[in-house]
C-alpha cells in the first residue's frame, strides 16, 4: 500500500512540474534567451503541462529526461504538501514530499507511466520578474484528473479515477548558459478519489 501511495505522490508531481518550471520551451532550433519575459513563462507553463503529463506523443522518456536535466537547477528543491482523500482506505490524510533534482525527474517519469487518461489545465495567477530579468517568482493554480493504480491490502491493483488541484509558488532563474531553470518550488496539493469514472 505504501508504494501505491508513493505513486500517488508521484502523480501529483505531474501537476507540480507543470507549474513550477515556468519558462520557455527551448527546441533545438530556438536560441537561448537573454532575459525572462511574461510570454516565455506563459508558453512554458502550457508546454510543460503536456510534457510532464505524457500528452506530448512526440517526446519519449529520454527526451523528457534531457529536457528536465537542462531546465532544473542542480541545487533545486521541490516541496509539496499533499492532502488526499481515499474512499474506504485508512491511509487517507496528509503527506509531505521533499525532492531534489534527480529524485524529481525520476518520480516524474514514474508518475507519467502510472497516471493514465491524464488531463490538465494550468492558470498563472501571478508573475513577478526581477528588474534584471534573471529571475522570477511565479504563482500558479493547476487542475488535473486521470486514473492511477492503487495496490490494496491484499496486493491486488485497483484503478481509481482522481482529481487534483495544486497551488504553487516557485522561483525561476536564468542560467549562465541563458537557459531558464527552476530553482525552488513550494506547493500544496489536494487530491480526491472519485467513485465514478470520467
Amino acid at each position: 500500500m505504501g508504494k501505491s501511495l508513493e505513486l500517488l505522490g508521484l502523480a501529483t508531481f505531474n501537476i507540480i512540474i507543470a507549474i513550477i518550471l515556468s519558462a520557455t520551451f527551448l527546441k533545438k532550433s530556438e536560441e537561448a534567451i537573454s532575459t525572462l519575459t511574461t510570454p516565455h513563462i506563459e508558453k512554458f507553463v502550457n508546454d510543460i503541462t503536456e510534457i510532464s503529463g505524457g500528452i506530448r506523443k512526440d517526446m519519449d522518456s529520454f527526451e523528457v529526461t534531457s529536457y528536465l536535466m537542462a531546465h532544473i537547477a542542480n541545487d533545486s528543491r521541490f516541496s509539496s504538501t499533499i492532502d488526499y482523500n481515499m474512499p474506504d482506505i485508512s491511509e487517507s490524510g496528509e503527506r509531505i514530499l521533499e525532492l531534489d533534482k534527480l529524485h524529481f525527474i525520476s518520480n516524474t517519469l514514474q508518475g507519467m507511466k502510472a497516471f493514465t487518461r491524464h488531463e490538465a489545465a494550468v492558470k498563472i495567477d501571478y508573475i513577478q520578474i526581477a528588474d534584471n530579468g534573471k529571475s522570477a517568482r511565479v504563482t500558479t493554480t493547476s487542475h488535473e484528473r486521470g486514473v492511477i493504480p492503487i495496490e490494496d491490502n491484499f496486493g491486488e491493483t485497483q484503478f481509481f479515477p482522481v482529481t487534483g488541484t495544486s497551488y504553487c509558488e516557485q522561483k525561476l532563474v536564468l542560467s549562465e548558459e541563458s537557459i531558464i531553470q527552476m530553482a525552488e518550488a513550494v506547493c500544496s496539493t489536494n487530491i480526491d478519489f472519485i467513485n465514478s469514472d470520467f
